[in-house]
Formats: structure tokens, sequence, C-alpha cells
């Protein structure tokens, strides 16, 4: 029984780590007179270099806003080609005139942080192995090296120039980028429905 609740411990723990990469999120709101505006369609855009990585914040964003909010618009779907003297800002707020969004959604990427975590020693466990030397039974700690990510997400209501709410999120040590980018997503939009931000 011990050893099937085990399994069982492990299987669901992996299981949830495959979902989503934990992530840490800090908020505020910082409108003009203390307004603060709920948003029934918001337009999403990610200002990262990379065009897969765009695309999957974008993507991840989509789905995990889709159900807090009437309507969510991504950027790589409804942006215009980049012609001859159009800018990115041009090409975005044309496009959020044709969708009538409401709010914009910016996400920007900050910085990428190493870490050096340090796991400390332990007994390998008794049994069968209580007999064997001490090097079997002993493993001294170690450093593992962890990548964390930051990102900024910056609310704007249309037609003005701040953001009304303003977000940093920390991806902690994310082992892909699709769990990485769900992680983020859920969470971020968890926090702008915790804070009033969003109208269905």
């Amino acid at each position: 029984m011990i050893a099937l609740r085990r399994t069982l411990l492990v299987l669901l723990t992996l299981a949830l780590g495959a979902c989503a990469t934990p992530t840490e999120v800090r908020s505020g709101w910082n409108p003009p007179a203390g307004e603060r505006p709920r948003f029934e369609s918001l337009f999403v855009i990610a200002l990262v270099n990379d065009d897969q990585g765009r695309v999957a914040v974008e993507d991840a964003l989509g789905d995990a806003l889709r159900d807090r909010t009437r309507q969510v618009y991504l950027a790589h779907r409804r942006l215009d080609a980049a012609a001859d003297g159009d800018d990115l800002r041009q090409r975005v707020e044309k496009a959020v005139d044709r969708t009538g969004a409401d709010g914009v959604l910016v996400v920007s990427f900050l910085k990428a942080e190493v870490r050096a975590d340090y796991v400390p020693p332990r007994l390998q466990g008794f049994g069968p192995s209580l007999g064997a030397g001490y090097d079997t039974v002993y493993a001294p700690g170690y450093y593992v090296e962890n990548r964390d990510y930051y990102l900024q997400s910056s609310l704007y209501q249309v037609g003005r120039d701040s953001p009304v709410w303003q977000a940093q999120s920390r991806v902690i040590n994310p082992t892909s980028l699709h769990n990485a980018v769900r992680g983020y997503a859920g969470d971020l939009a968890k926090r702008l429905d915790e804070d009033g931000a969003l109208a269905r």
C-alpha cells in the first residue's frame, strides 16, 4: 500500500510538472485619477525577437484569456505585413482599430537569470544497502544550475499612451518553451482577473 501511494504521488508530480512551469507574478494598477477600467476585448502582442517564442506567448495568452474575457485578438494573426514607411506601432494601431479591442496587452522580455541552487547531502536509505560501504549510502551535496526568465506585461487602454496596469513575471527554470508559456500565461490571466481588469 505504501509503495502504491508513493507511485501515485510520483505520477501526480510528473503530471503537474508537465502541465506548466511555476511562475511568480507581481502586479499593480497605475491609471490616471484612480480609474480602474475593465476590458471586454484585448489585443495581445508579444515583443519577442524570436518568431517561435512570440507566437507561442501570444497563443498561450489567447488560450488562457479566452474564458475570462469576451474577445481576444492575437497580433500574429491580425497584423498586416510590413509596408514601406509603416512601423510596428502604426501596424498595431491599424489592427486594433479594425478589431475594436478596448485594451492592448503588450508583453516584453526583460532578462534571463542563471542561479546556482545547492542540493544538500542525503542518505540513500537503508534496507539492503545497510551492509554496503559508506560511499554507497551517502550522497554528497552539489550545485545545480537553473535559469529563470523575467517578462513584463503592460495593459493599455485604447487611446492612452501609458499603461493602466502592469505586471512582472518570473518564469522559474522552465523545462521547455511550451511549459514556460503555459505557466506564464495561466498565472497572468488569473492575476488580471483577480485584479478586476477583465469583463466577460
